[in-house]
């Protein structure tokens, strides 16, 4: 369809009775706050709809994410609630396909470690938190958790104010074109935080062209309003139409003016399009979705009626599409591909293990570790099933217990570990085991395996993979499972062991008695009958056989971060605090990643504690919800190519 013009420049790009799209020009409020004033897309859409309407009755219109003012590109409305609710589900949910196009100042050069013949490509990774001022800034790991000191212990997404406090941020990036000391950058979020996209470029030390707040020496007039602007464009928007079901993937180039900046002849002239895909959504390459957003109320059609959850609002996320081209290649010419597997770039947030390495040595010497020796080895071995003279590679090895273990069955096991404290110690141990094939182990970061690294040869052409119980522990995931891809052999398979993410997330699930009489003062949740006070006084209470134990589940869906006290006991007698970062991700999140890699899940297990309480009236509810609630999943995914049959 040719687009509808709009006040101010604005174009509907689709329009059916459930959505509007519209490529939002620069220098126009996506929406106000409420009780403020101003020209704004939101209420021009409006009153677009409602004089549209065939209908006596008003007309509704929500919103669903939105751009900053200075930026243009597309964006999508619901007209319908059912639409409102799918998509708003799909963001949270991160099933939305967007894209970025970026100007920024300077020039990207090519490093050694980047893979020959491939434009430069990165990520940067680091916690934001916005001032008093409205700007954000990034925070480094130790200052994020100084400041996330003496506060709410819950995490930072299930707080109802939780703006104040750092926030995980990632933000990946790959050269398009470069010239006159800029560059054109295609950009994909994994998380969509107030000016990330910004902050991130300006830690870069390459701000956005015209983004004079944080750090641009060159103010930029758009090409035809003439008002100042960034040089930040939403270029791709797809989802699954919410009613309709097909994939639809709407796409706006970005301003001829970029390229001009560049010194470069822009493309040939493509209007904004509609493509309908019959591809599956979860088959298409996808990234991260806005957040807080998709929580605001529907807004009706009528004036006074705003009700915005965000006077500034955050950058939207883009998908995983990267657009495969060399540096000065014209941009209509580009290719659609998966990101390269090139060197990342800029600052990347260190979770390793390698502060608490002295405190997990000892929690191993100790003993401590009862279900990782009896529950999760025995279940990876039994998913891996390996056979002697195969190559397994272990991600995140630690101390090596799993490779030794490996390599009594004569496989030759590599270990890969972020902690050269934590390999030294895994090669330490060598010495007092004899082995025919001893493991080698290398210091590698899980998230760069896909770099071509020499010293990563080892670990090269394997049979398996596996990850146990450290996937929580790095982020992003995305590089993981494409490193992991490009390590296995066709048909090899890869065992993932997670806390389970339904009922072991924390902050998010506890446990919780159910007395059935809110009366005894025991902290019930239900009451039943025959329970508690009645004309003739209290009751003794229930019987045991009548107490029932419960997992409380506060969060799922939304993914997040939190930082982790190791030893709770030992900082209660004032020892210092050893404390890691944990990422809370639903299924649905490892599912897509592992597919975005070509790894197909053919297996799923999920496994209880195999703790026993010591005798006494609550033990046998206490050893049931054990038994019946799981602690770890586990995740067996097959790299397309082959299919090996291993043995249950």
């Amino acid at each position: 369809m040719d687009p509808q013009r709009l006040p101010r420049g604005a174009k509907i790009i689709f329009e059916d009775l459930d959505l509007l799209v519209v490529d939002k020009p620069p220098g126009l409020l996506s929406a106000v706050m409420p009780g403020q004033n101003g020209e704004n897309l939101f209420d021009i859409l409006k009153e677009y709809v409602q004089s549209s309407s065939r209908r006596k009755r008003r007309e509704k219109l929500w919103i669903i994410h939105r751009l900053d003012r200075e930026a243009s590109g597309l964006l999508v409305f619901a007209k319908s609630e059912a639409a409102f609710l799918a998509l708003k589900e799909d963001l949270k949910a991160r099933r939305v396909h967007r894209l970025y196009h970026v100007v920024v100042e300077g020039v990207f050069e090519h490093t050694e470690s980047s893979l020959s013949k491939q434009p430069p490509s990165g990520t940067v990774q680091s916690f934001l938190i916005e001032e008093e001022s409205g700007d954000v800034r990034s925070v480094p790991v130790g200052e994020s958790a100084k400041m996330g000191a003496g506060r709410s212990s819950r995490p930072t997404h299930l707080r109802e104010n939780a703006d104040d406090e750092p926030r995980l941020a990632v933000t990946h990036w790959k050269l398009l074109a470069a010239g006159r000391g800029r560059s054109l950058l295609q950009v994909r979020l994994e998380t969509g935080r107030k000016h990330q996209i910004r902050v991130h470029m300006r830690d870069l030390r390459h701000p956005v062209v015209g983004d004079l707040r944080y750090g641009s020496r060159d103010a930029v007039a758009d090409d035809r309003s003439g008002r100042e602007r960034l040089c930040l464009h939403a270029t791709e928007l797809g989802f699954r139409h919410p009613t309709r079901g097909e994939s639809v993937r709407f796409t706006s180039p970005p301003p001829h003016g970029f390229w001009r900046l560049l010194g470069q002849k822009p493309p040939e002239k493509l209007g904004p399009e509609m493509i309908e895909d019959d591809e599956p959504a979860m088959n298409a390459p996808e990234s991260a979705a806005l957040e807080s957003p998709t929580n605001a109320p529907p807004l009706d059609a009528q004036p006074g009626d705003d009700d915005l959850a965000d006077a500034d609002p955050p950058e939207t996320p883009v998908g995983r599409d990267e657009a495969e081209a060399e540096p000065n290649a014209e941009p209509a010419q580009a290719k659609i591909a998966p990101e390269p597997r090139g060197a990342s770039r800029g600052p990347v947030a260190d979770t390793s293990w390698d502060h608490v390495a002295g405190w997990y040595r000892s929690l191993i010497d100790e003993g401590r570790s009862d279900h990782h020796r009896m529950v999760v080895i025995p279940g990876v071995l039994r998913l891996l099933n390996p056979r002697a003279g195969q190559k397994i590679v272990d991600l995140a090895c630690g101390e090596g217990i799993l490779c030794r273990r490996l390599a009594e069955l004569d496989v030759q096991a590599v270990g890969i570990d972020a902690s050269p404290k934590l390999i030294t110690s895994a090669r330490e141990s060598l010495r007092a085991q004899r082995l025919r094939t001893p493991p080698e182990f290398l210091v590698a970061d899980a998230r760069r395996l896909a770099s071509g690294a020499p010293d990563l040869a080892p670990a090269r052409n394997a049979d398996s993979a596996c990850c146990v119980l450290a996937l929580m522990n790095i982020d992003p995931l995305t590089t993981v499972f494409e490193g992991v891809a490009a390590l296995l052999k066709p048909g090899g398979a890869f065992v993932a062991i997670i806390l389970h993410p339904s009922f072991r997330a924390p902050g998010q699930t506890s446990w919780g008695w159910d007395y059935g009489d809110e009366d005894q003062g025991r902290g019930a949740h239900s009451r039943g009958p025959g329970f508690g006070g009645n004309a003739r006084g209290p009751t003794r209470g229930p019987k045991p056989s009548q107490i029932r134990q419960y997992r409380r589940v506060d969060g799922y869906l939304t993914p997040g971060q939190r930082e982790i006290v190791m030893n709770p006991g030992a900082v209660a007698i004032g020892k210092p605090a050893v404390t890691t970062w944990t990422f809370h991700r639903p299924l649905q999140t490892y599912v897509r990643h592992l597919a975005e890699a070509g790894l197909l899940i053919d297996a799923v297990e999920e496994w209880p504690s195999i703790r026993i309480s010591q005798p006494g009236p609550r033990a046998h509810e206490e050893n049931r919800a054990r038994r019946e609630i799981p602690m770890f999943m586990a995740i067996r995914a097959l790299k397309a190519g082959g299919a090996p049959k291993p043995t249950r």
